[in-house]
């Protein structure tokens, strides 16, 4: 259902190449990407950034995540309905992610798996409660010129609905402190602070060898009532 005033509309594999367009403009300086793609110039990030995102939001149409955009595509979100993930290895190889791996190499894998996964993952173990059945949102932004109008917030607040409906909470991952902000104002619960690169890069993932890391925030939003759990 969408939100009063600002269009909404939804899709699948037909929204691919614009969100993966949009997606590469919103986080061009991003500094969990530019972390995950480290070994690029920002230069060559840049060029990347539109096959990267095509890559990754194909294997979530796989796990039949849904595409939102507000306003002729001046925002947009991809969320992935309880019981599915991105990181599925036979969709994610169906998607092409095998050229992505190749493009980052062993060092990317390292980042990707052994940081970013690994300690996503431990986060949910322990913010969800025990609860397995969540909608997870794997990305959402605006457009840099229409920040601050309220398009991701009516997004989410789409989002929000359809999981009240359904009685799941919402898992994401906020990579600033503005969204993070954001998400707070909205309900979320910041469930752990999580620092990547830690001694290896600064906050905007430039090199840095005492550097802080960059820092996302794991953070959940419960329905009212939250659900019991289901392990």
């Amino acid at each position: 259902m969408a939100v009063a005033s600002v269009p909404i509309t939804y899709g699948g594999d037909s929204y691919l190449t614009s969100v993966a367009e949009l997606n590469g403009r919103i986080f061009d300086t991003d500094p969990i990407i530019a972390y995950m793609l480290l070994g690029m110039s920002q230069q060559e990030r840049l060029a990347y950034l539109p096959t990267y995102w095509t890559t990754l939001i194909k294997s979530a149409l796989l796990n039949h995540a849904v595409i939102t955009e507000a306003d002729g595509w001046k925002a947009a979100s991809v969320m992935l309905p309880p019981g599915h993930s991105i990181d599925n290895a036979w969709n994610l190889v169906w998607a092409g992610f095998l050229s992505v791996l190749w493009r980052i190499g062993l060092a990317g894998v390292k980042r990707l798996w052994f940081e970013f996964s690994a300690m996503t993952d431990n986060a949910k173990r322990n913010g969800l409660r025990g609860q397995t059945q969540y909608y997870y949102v794997f990305s959402i932004g605006t457009e840099h010129e229409h920040r601050g109008k309220g398009l991701a917030k009516a997004i989410m607040r789409d989002h929000q609905q359809a999981a009240q409906a359904a009685n799941l909470p919402i898992w994401l991952e906020a990579t600033t402190a503005g969204s993070r902000a954001l998400y707070l104002s909205m309900g979320f619960e910041e469930v752990e602070e999580i620092f990547l690169g830690k001694g290896k890069v600064a906050a905007d993932a430039s090199l840095q060898s005492d550097g802080p890391g960059v820092s996302l925030w794991a953070m959940v939003w419960w329905p009212t009532p939250p659900p019991e759990a289901t392990s």
